[in-house]
């Protein structure tokens, strides 16, 4: 029985729940139709992915029948390899297994599918909360993934028994559960299938109920607007939380994000004042709104991380979940203010969302906005300190000295002008290391400039794919991977760059995760000069002109003509688990790489501020990052020390046998050096004799 009584403000809300003391075991399988590459054993309670090291996906898993109201469904993780990125991955969904046309992933199921998959929950694969629960691909062998959907409707994940909040809401009856045994994970096993212990049951009905109370008190307050208690780590709050001063802004540029500590109303403006600036870092500050609530959010670095529920003003242009939706808007940069300028928001009645920059509307931003959203700042780069303003404080700030700003006097609260005046944009580049002609695509970027200590910064970032790309291409993984999510019906439009600049002598590597042989062409690697926050995606990147170099099965490309025709890179014979990287050394001479293998000197003269690229294009549909721990080493040669029988050529890297028709042995060789902990020595064999018949 549930009996829930709620009123306006002020009044109160109380849940009240009778449960059933009911610890039955159920009993429960897999369901018999599973992925293409999924053995079942044990009476159906194990599932083992085969040729776990050749494939990383195909290996779907249902329950044998529909989830009850609080019934646990948990596995146990059995086995795992290093092989793939990605892991075991687990959800519901109300698709019949014996109907539904499975596939290769459990997040390409649609028509009503909730998955966790790393710390994101995903809805018919578009992420619907982000930084839930530890990340599941750290999940150890031995450790135990459990998911229940209560009978209020509500899907909550478990790790090694412990709950990990509520994960989504509205979920329909009659879900099946579904395990997808995938990347690192090989083998699961079902530990339990139960219905929820009735205390356990009692604090999540208790806590669905108060996270209510304090949504619908959040609505209704009119609490002054001030910052939130809960910030970035890097955040101290003062004057009753209504500044903002991001720590040792000398020494890092973000973990500066704060938000409002409350829901903004419709048509109430929240303004912050620029108080604090230096001249480090590129980048600068950034305000928008956003759906998640600060009491239960884990802050992110910046909130152009966010991938829901976000929309932002990053520089001159406006991001949606992390990707560009606009991107010359109104008339001023963010990354150009100064001490004293102000930044305003309004989300207006009737949806649309407004920037004020020292008063004057820059015009709409977005359109349909949620009602419930709150304020954000984010104390990124040249930003440091920020106080939220209102009406009084900019009277006060008008009939002091008539003060002005870098760009022009304070308007008044009561006549927000309307941005019909001209177009106003920098084209001050910071950190220019490229030529004046390609300086106009560029604009500034959230990297530091070009100083010692500031390097030092930019390498602790591990490399990844940016979350703007083109229009065809998802970033996913914690951006690690990318893929075309339409692969069969789209072939481009997949362009993705890195997350940051390359380092001299850093390896931008990637290894192709899905293949598809209906299109021609494949994978397209290379490097450019333009920042992806203020690129125009093109539906190929070879096509670029002004500081692209890309390597295509046309050969070396620089700004869409062709200068090396035979660089031997075979786009058409690369299949799923190749590699392929590029390099830009510290002379400025470009290398790529195949399976490890160096291709060589592709080009000369490289500036040093450049990005990697990826084209997931043709045949290309998925790709992932292959992180610094797991790159080879490409110094490995053979020793030139050898069998008598033997010749080694191409600069150590190759080695053979002159005379295979006569001589059949000595012909041993080794590595050039020992090798390194963790490092893979492999070869590729080129060429076989054929015994003489």
């Amino acid at each position: 029985m549930d009996n829930t009584t709620s009123g306006g403000c002020g009044e109160g809300r109380f849940v009240i729940i009778m449960v059933v003391d009911v610890k039955k075991e159920a009993i429960m399988s897999f369901h018999s139709r599973t992925g293409t590459l999924v053995r079942l054993t044990n009476g159906s309670k194990t599932a083992e992915r085969t040729s776990a090291t050749n494939e990383f996906n195909n290996a779907i898993v249902f329950s044998e029948r529909p989830l009850r109201d609080n019934e646990l469904f948990e596995v146990k993780i059995d086995s795992k390899l290093n092989t793939w990125s990605g892991s075991l991955e687990m959800g519901v969904t109300t698709c019949n297994p014996d109907t539904v046309s499975l596939s290769a992933s459990s997040t390409g199921l649609k028509n009503g599918t909730w998955i966790m998959s790393g710390t994101n929950v995903l809805k018919d694969g578009l992420a619907v909360k982000e930084g839930y629960g530890p990340d599941l691909e750290r999940l150890s062998v031995g450790d135990a993934l459990g998911v229940m959907r209560t009978s209020a409707g509500i899907l909550h994940f478990f790790i090694n028994g412990e709950d990990q909040g509520i994960a989504a809401s509205g979920i329909p009856a009659n879900v099946y559960a579904i395990i997808d045994v995938y990347g690192k994970c090989t083998q699961v096993t079902l530990t339990a299938c139960r219905l929820l212990d009735p205390n356990q049951q009692t604090f999540l009905a208790n806590q669905l109920a108060n996270e209510a109370i304090a949504e619908a008190t959040a609505l209704c307050s009119n609490e002054i607007l001030a910052f939130h208690e809960k910030c970035g780590s890097l955040v101290r709050l003062t004057n009753d939380n209504r500044t903002a001063e991001r720590q040792r802004p000398h020494g890092e540029f973000n973990n500066g994000v704060v938000m409002t500590n409350r829901p903004l109303k419709a048509d109430e403006l929240f303004e912050i004042r620029l108080d604090t600036m230096i001249d480090k870092w590129s980048g600068s500050i950034e305000v928008g709104i956003t759906t998640h609530n600060p009491s239960l959010l884990d802050f992110p670095a910046t909130m152009t991380n966010m991938r829901s529920g976000t929309v932002m003003m990053s520089g001159c242009g406006i991001l949606t979940n992390g990707k560009g939706t606009q991107r010359e808007y109104g008339q001023f940069n963010l990354d150009e203010l100064a001490e004293s300028d102000r930044i305003g928001l309004i989300r207006k009645q009737s949806g649309s969302l407004h920037f004020y920059i020292n008063g004057i509307d820059q015009g709409v931003a977005a359109e349909n906005a949620p009602e419930m959203v709150w304020g954000v700042v984010d104390l990124y780069g040249m930003a440091v300190k920020v106080t939220i303003v209102d009406d009084q404080d900019v009277i006060e700030e008008e009939e002091g000295a008539g003060v002005s700003s870098s760009y022009g006097f304070l308007y008044s609260r009561s006549s927000l002008p309307s941005a019909t005046s001209s177009r106003r944009r920098s084209h001050i580049i910071r950190s220019r290391h490229y030529s004046e002609s390609e300086s106009d695509s560029v604009c500034s970027d959230h990297l530091s400039t070009n100083t010692s200590d500031t390097q030092t910064q930019v390498s602790r970032d591990p490399l990844t794919f940016h979350p703007v790309c083109g229009r065809n291409v998802d970033v996913i993984n914690r951006n690690k991977t990318a893929r075309r999510p339409n692969a069969m019906d789209e072939f481009n439009h997949a362009v993705v760059l890195s997350n940051r600049p390359l380092l001299p002598g850093e390896w931008f590597e990637i290894r192709l995760d899905k293949v598809i042989d209906k299109w021609a062409g494949s994978v397209e690697l290379g490097v450019t000069v333009h920042d992806p926050l203020c690129l125009d995606f093109p539906s190929v990147m070879s096509n670029m002109l002004g500081g692209t170099w890309m390597m295509t099965g046309n050969g070396i490309m620089y700004n869409n003509e062709t200068v090396i025709e035979d660089y031997g890179y075979r786009p058409d014979q690369m299949k799923a688990g190749d590699r392929v990287g590029v390099m830009r050394t510290k002379d400025g001479c470009l290398l790529f790489s195949v399976n490890g293998q160096n291709l060589g000197v592709a080009a000369v003269g490289i500036p040093e501020k450049i990005y990697g690229v990826l084209d997931l294009y043709g045949q290309a549909a998925e790709a992932s990052v292959v992180q610094a721990e797991e790159t080879y080493n490409l110094d490995l040669r053979f020793h030139n020390r050898h069998g008598s029988n033997c010749v080694v050529l191409n600069e150590g890297r190759s080695v053979s046998r002159p005379h295979p028709r006569e001589e059949f042995n000595d012909a041993v060789v080794m590595t050039s050096r020992p090798l390194r902990l963790n490092e893979l020595f492999e070869v590729v064999v080129d060429k076989m004799q054929l015994p003489v018949l």
